[in-house]
């Protein structure tokens, strides 16, 4: 069965949760490469997408949650959010 656009979404933006939760400090260029989409694909995944998160460049340019983000805190946030309370 071949996989959805929605589910490689997805895919796209847990791993990037993931990179950056593992300080992994991936950069725009490598995730396109990575992912096999364009740079503009990525950075709509950062910074709209994935607006919610506290996602910034460090001074090497490689993205970072930025400096205190609780991730917790924002999942807990997007979950009340979801149930209306």
């Amino acid at each position: 069965m071949a996989q959805k656009s929605y589910d490689k979404a997805l895919f796209r933006l847990v791993s990037i949760l993931s990179m950056l939760t593992k300080d992994e400090r991936p950069t725009i260029s490598s995730l396109a490469e990575e992912f096999n989409v364009s740079q503009r694909t990525i950075q709509l995944d950062v910074y709209k997408r994935l607006g919610s998160f506290d996602i910034t460049k460090d001074t090497f340019g490689r993205l970072i949650f930025r400096e205190g983000f609780d991730i917790f805190g924002v999942v807990g946030k997007l979950r009340r959010k979801a149930r209306g309370c």
